[in-house]
């Protein structure tokens, strides 16, 4: 893509300079961040968790020499500076020769300059909080770490809103970042403060008097000083030290007269300063706290810091705990081309390259696309791989970890065991662990965060015994096999909503639950093995679906019988975009990672030891508790388009919202015609699920504002007018339900449903769209039909000049009419008929399912009739007896 707007700022930039850069980027389309020299230190720590793409300078002028050279750009952005003589030298050649330029700064312009462009600085604290401002104000959505990186450059150019340059505006951007998702805790790990001469003084003190000790990997620092008289900002100076020591945890104390201050900073999941401080009278949170300590001496408070430090110590999280295995390699024989199909197949950055069973190098995706670029697809992978290798044994530390990937600027490290490769760890994996996300059931020490990972008990209180002794025995069984066993997607979605629903004392708790009772299992093993183990020890039904590596088991629990499916925990990938996918074995966290969305992405395990205990790798119970609709990555959309009307069944089912980046590539997939490339038959499966739904029309509305309709049924378009007449379908579904229930036998609601949607339709397409969904051959006929009674009705109306319409719509006009049309044309002839008509054609349509003829065509030939003749006298006497000329019994009368 050539980019249209390229974005900068000064050199060396900070987080100011370089957040304003992201926030420009969010508001102008096709752009590109460029950046001149290193970032600062803190930035450069803070990019190396945080994966976000920028170009530097030398990498820009490569890469678009021609397109610079030619000026062929349509706007330059410059923010956090209004000097052009502090960026790049090729965008100020652009500026110098015209290009028209943006400028966002909060530094008063030092000199002026002849520049073609727009100045929006404003007297802030901060770039970044004017850029902010504007996306707020344009309703632009960004991410929860971009919200992060954000707030922590307003507070560090508002030197923590103490600057006298602080604003109104950046106080309120800062609250607004942090109210919808900005994550606090991450300030003080990048954000260096200032201190005064009396704190420098105690810096001094506490700085020459420090204990080191280390509880396993964990560094451990204690420093204590005395002062004559009370100094504040101690809060400062511990992060002054912290920052200057590096410790995994650093104590500060502070005798002053009588009384001892604790200060303490932890960046360790293994320690809770929050705990240990409570036992002082203070608290805090995991990683920051403080207390103060009277009548009690400083070698009695240092002492009982190192017991609690010992009694509430967590063992180091270390890379086997939280490395994704089994590794995806790929030998180094095999082609250039190969690692590129395996990269978009499977959507991995890098590939461990495997030679003789040893490990031998890595090869990234920017390798592998710049070697398809230069007409090396059949290269072998060795040619283009790194040899360069940086790797970690399973033991090593996540500290370790961490420092490997800054210090190398690496962004994944395969995991070694006995120089074999046996995982690989890439910085999202990092950011996971340092969210307490990883997999439980292989370290449930690290502190949780949901109060109650543990599901038993509530599995317990909702579940019916019979379902929860099942799922026992599942486990039961999974123990027997040597195999992980667990339940997933909706059951534990399901089970969570009921927990959340009782927890607010909402007396429909039940509701959420369990509404088929169908339960989807997932193994750790080969499915189809445990699934005809569990078979045969139910007693149950087995049905095999080799393929697919999926089973089901049918097992009946009194007079229910219960569909069980198992499945192998897999991944999947899609050759082409719409197409069924194909299947590889995996672990649970892979297994998980395909889902399509994250609120049905977590599992509970079953086997004994940890029955009960909750997954969530991918914060899936926060989205369900924010009430959010989100997709798990980017091609989601794109890789099975169904999700799109799954997505919109879920939203509308639990009254959720599809939260805005996941809108975004809805949107996209569906404006590139994803929906297009999938079978009909599937489309229609889930649009069926959508009809099922309790309030089936919220759902067909959300689709046609997100244009989704006109993409399903060609040339149909959402409009008000189509708007209302579903409105009155589904209120002419609960009538006939409710009233007329004789006339809803074999009514297939899709295709009534599509009777209205599609009337407008041009037949040739119209002919397309019968031929893709699976309708009968005589469906348009059939539509055509209601269509031209519908017509007949207006012209009469317009017709009846004063003439009461009891007397034009009589039963008998209708049975005339209608008596050949099915139930599926029947209710869509009741959408059609005006309201006032309405009750006329309800009325013909009871009159006729009451209707009894006492006489028959035997009857008639007694009397001489032949032929025709006995079809016409007894369709006469009908219309008779339906518009009440006649009485029942008086048939006879009439031959």
């Amino acid at each position: 893509m050539k980019p249209k707007v390229l974005i900068t700022t000064h050199k060396n930039p900070d987080f100011d300079a370089f957040a304003a850069s992201i926030a420009a980027s969010l508001l102008y389309q096709d752009s590109i961040i460029i950046i001149d020299s290193e970032p600062q230190q803190n930035l450069k720590e803070f990019l190396n968790i945080y994966d976000i793409p920028y170009k530097k300078s030398h990498e820009f002028e490569d890469e678009f020499e021609e397109q610079i050279k030619n000026k062929n750009f349509d706007k330059i952005v410059v923010v956090d500076t209004s000097d052009i003589n502090r960026i790049p030298e090729s965008i100020k050649f652009l500026i110098e020769e015209g290009l028209p330029v943006d400028i966002y700064d909060h530094h008063p312009e030092l000199k002026e300059q002849n520049i073609n462009g727009n100045n929006f600085s404003k007297p802030v604290g901060s770039s970044t909080t004017i850029l902010v401002e504007i996306l707020f104000e344009k309703g632009v959505p960004f991410s929860d770490t971009l919200k992060t990186l954000f707030l922590i450059a307003i507070h560090e150019d508002t030197g923590n809103f103490v600057y006298p340059t602080t604003s109104w505006e950046d106080h309120d951007i800062a609250a607004r970042l942090i109210k919808t998702g900005a994550r606090v805790e991450e300030i003080e790990e990048f954000v260096s403060l200032e201190m005064t001469q009396e704190q420098k003084i105690l810096f001094d003190k506490l700085y020459n008097n420090i204990e080191e000790f280390y509880l396993d990997e964990i560094c451990v620092n204690i420093a204590y000083a005395e002062s004559e008289k009370f100094i504040g900002g101690l809060n400062i100076i511990t992060h002054k030290l912290f920052e200057t020591l590096t410790p995994d945890v650093l104590f500060v104390i502070v005798k002053i007269a009588k009384t001892i201050y604790i200060v303490a900073r932890s960046k360790s999941n293994q320690i809770d300063l929050n705990k240990i401080l409570t036992s002082f009278g203070g608290g805090g949170h995991k990683k920051a706290g403080a207390a103060k300590v009277k009548g009690q001496s400083p070698t009695k408070v240092i002492n009982k810091i190192k017991s609690e430090l010992k009694s509430s110590f967590i063992p180091v999280l270390k890379a086997k705990h939280i490395m994704s295995s089994p590794v995806r390699t790929i030998l180094s024989n095999e082609t250039v081309q190969r690692a590129y199909e395996i990269m978009y197949q499977t959507g991995h950055s890098g590939l461990p390259v495997i030679e003789n069973n040893k490990l031998v190098g890595m090869v990234t995706k920017k390798d592998i696309e710049k070697a398809m670029n230069h007409g090396l697809k059949n290269a072998p992978v060795k040619s283009v791989m790194s040899t360069n290798l940086k790797v970690a044994d399973v033991e090593t530390s996540l500290s370790q970890i961490r420092r490997m990937m800054a210090e190398e600027d690496i962004g994944r490290i395969p995991i070694i065991k006995d120089g074999i490769l046996v995982g690989i760890i890439t910085r999202t994996d990092l950011v996971r662990a340092s969210n307490g996300v990883f997999n439980f059931s292989v370290n449930p020490l690290l502190k949780e965060k949901y109060e109650s990972q543990n599901l038993k008990k509530y599995m317990e209180e909702f579940l019916p015994p019979s379902i929860l002794n099942l799922l026992r025995l599942l486990g039961d069984y999974g123990n027997e096999q040597n195999v992980n066993v667990y339940v997933v997607g909706g059951f534990v979605r399901d089970l969570l909503l009921a927990i959340k629903s009782k927890q607010q004392n909402d007396k429909n708790t039940k509701k959420f639950l369990f509404m088929d009772y169908d339960i989807d299992i997932v193994v750790e093993a080969e499915a189809l093995t445990f699934g005809r183990y569990a078979a045969k020890q139910l007693n149950a039904k087995y049905v095999e679906h080799e393929k697919f590596h999926t089973c089901s088991l049918f097992y009946r629990i009194s007079h229910k019988i219960i569909r069980i499916d198992i499945a192998t925990a897999r991944t999947e990938y899609y050759e082409e975009a719409g197409e069924l996918p194909t299947v590889e074995f995996s672990t649970i966290k892979k297994d998980l990672a395909r889902r399509d969305f994250t609120i049905n992405a977590m599992a509970i395990k079953l086997n004994p030891e940890s029955f009960g205990i909750l997954l969530d790798f991918f914060n899936s119970r926060k989205d369900l508790d924010e009430k959010q609709i989100r997709i798990l990555h980017p091609l989601s959309f794109i890789e099975d388009p169904t999700r799109v009307l799954r997505a919109i069944r879920f939203e509308q089912r639990f009254g959720f919202e599809i939260e805005p980046y996941t809108l975004n590539k809805l949107i996209e997939a569906v404006e590139g015609k994803y929906l297009e490339k999938v079978t009909g038959m599937r489309l229609r499966e889930e649009f069926e699920k959508i009809l099922n739904e309790p309030e089936p029309l919220k759902a067909i509305e959300r689709m046609g504002n997100l244009n989704i309709i006109s993409h399903l049924f060609e040339k149909t378009y959402y409009t008000p007018t189509l708007q209302k007449e579903l409105e009155k379908l589904f209120q002419v579904i609960d009538f006939f339900n409710n009233n007329l229930k004789s006339y809803t036998k074999n009514v297939r609601i899709f295709h009534v449903v599509l009777y209205v949607l599609v009337q407008y339709t041009p037949v040739e397409s119209l002919k397309r769209v019968v031929q893709r969904y699976g309708l009968p051959k005589d469906y348009i006929s059939k539509l055509q039909q209601v269509n031209s009674l519908y017509e007949e009705i207006n012209d009469l109306i317009k017709e009846s000049f004063g003439k009461q319409y009891k007397d034009i719509f009589k039963p008998s006009f209708f049975y005339e009419r209608c008596s050949s049309l099915d139930n599926e044309q029947l209710i869509f002839m009741a959408t059609k008929i005006p309201d006032d008509i309405l009750s006329y054609f309800y009325n013909y349509l009871k009159k006729l399912d009451e209707l009894t003829l006492l006489i028959s065509g035997k009857d008639l030939l007694k009397k001489g009739y032949k032929g025709k003749e006995i079809k016409i006298k007894l369709e006469e006497i009908k219309k008779k007896l339906l518009d009440d000329e006649i009485k029942p019994g008086e048939e006879l009368s009439l031959i």
